[in-house]
């Protein structure tokens, strides 16, 4: 892709602002740190700003407006990685915030310097990782107060090397935790056939789940953590499986969660345990407006990759309630995948990104007119 030379000067600016934010990484709601450096780096030549809720206005001579977003937060991830500008605070910006926000900052500078006809709106966001910073943005009426018509935002990633990834229609899943709590009966190991034994429930009930995962053709069920008992001697009492589901399909999503709890119910009938399983609200389907992917793909060209529809979630989901909306992939020849401990991009991939937000303006300014 080619980048504009007033862009390509920009490189040393966005290395120095994502490395120094790469080192003080928050989470959730506490990016109050973040945000305060995200201030000082921006002239106040903006129209209006809302430094508590990550809003920056410039307002055009048409009031028309364009909005881009971008995280604040980063994870509760212990890095491992040993260049100079690691985190040692505990946490890590193990999925590219960091970047994200740099471009955004350096997309934002683009237009203080040449100034736009619209209106432009740039959402830093906090608790994206954690869920409910959009919607906390959309509640604060950001959305009817700038009259946002279209919203973009991307996100860094990996093994894409130099392309731009995109697709319309489903980019990435609906998801939800999922957290099972069985309650049996314990007794010594010597008389266990007394006992209520929730080892052998939740291995009967992730037996179903594989038979379940083998009928389903693109949706995702996975369990990754479980903790059951008090010693080894004895049957265990209580137990707690945790996982993850994704679908791209609403349909499937409500029926494999009524499934599941119809499963718990027959296993407890059986084995006279007692059971309740918790689904977190989770996110929704990140569906990406036709029109603007069509715009991404023709200032991307023979750049462009057509993405399948990821298992990947993201709260920028919930914006599109508000108006059309675009993910976009920026490409990394990284071989660290996003919430590795390891993760790290070089910046100079970063800057095509910086020139797909301006063109993507300049592009969507044009059907304003």
């Amino acid at each position: 892709m080619k980048i504009r030379k007033e862009i390509q000067m920009q490189y040393d600016t966005l290395l120095r602002i994502r490395r120094e934010l790469h080192q003080i990484p928050e989470t959730g709601f506490d990016t109050y740190k973040t945000m305060a450096y995200i201030t000082q780096q921006i002239p106040i030549m903006v129209s209006e700003y809302d430094g508590f809720s990550g809003v920056f206005y410039l307002q055009g001579q048409n009031k028309k407006c364009l909005g881009f977003r971008c995280e604040l937060d980063g994870l509760p991830i212990r890095e491992k990685n040993s260049f100079t500008y690691a985190s040692f605070n505990g946490n890590m910006h193990a999925c590219g915030h960091d970047a994200h926000m740099a471009i955004m900052i350096c997309t934002l500078l683009y237009f203080i310097q040449y100034p736009p006809k619209y209106s432009l709106l740039f959402i830093f966001q906090p608790a994206e990782e954690s869920g409910g910073g959009a919607n906390y943005m959309i509640q604060k009426g950001i959305f009817e107060k700038y009259g946002i018509e279209y919203l973009l935002a991307v996100h860094v990633f990996p093994h894409l090397k130099d392309k731009i990834g995109c697709c319309k229609g489903v980019l990435m899943a609906r998801s939800c935790e999922i957290k099972v709590i069985v309650r049996g009966k314990s007794v010594h190991a010597a008389h266990s056939e007394q006992g209520i034994d929730v080892i052998k429930i939740l291995y009967q009930f992730l037996n179903w789940v594989d038979e379940l995962k083998g009928n389903l053709k693109s949706d995702l069920i996975h369990f990754g953590r479980m903790n059951c008992g008090e010693v080894c001697n004895a049957v265990a009492a209580y137990g707690v499986l945790e996982g993850t589901m994704r679908c791209f399909d609403d349909i499937n999503y409500d029926m494999i969660r009524t499934q599941m709890i119809r499963q718990l119910s027959i296993i407890d009938e059986e084995y006279h345990s007692t059971s309740e399983i918790i689904f977190s609200e989770g996110y929704e389907k990140v569906v990406n407006d036709e029109k603007l992917n069509e715009y991404v793909l023709q200032i991307a060209k023979e750049d462009y990759v057509e993405m399948k529809p990821l298992y990947l979630s993201e709260d920028f989901s919930f914006y599109r309630k508000k108006s059309p909306c675009c993910l976009y992939l920026c490409g990394l020849s990284s071989e660290e995948d996003l919430h590795s401990s390891s993760f790290d991009l070089k910046e100079e991939e970063c800057l095509k990104a910086v020139e797909m937000n301006v063109s993507l303006a300049e592009r969507i300014f044009c059907e304003m007119m």
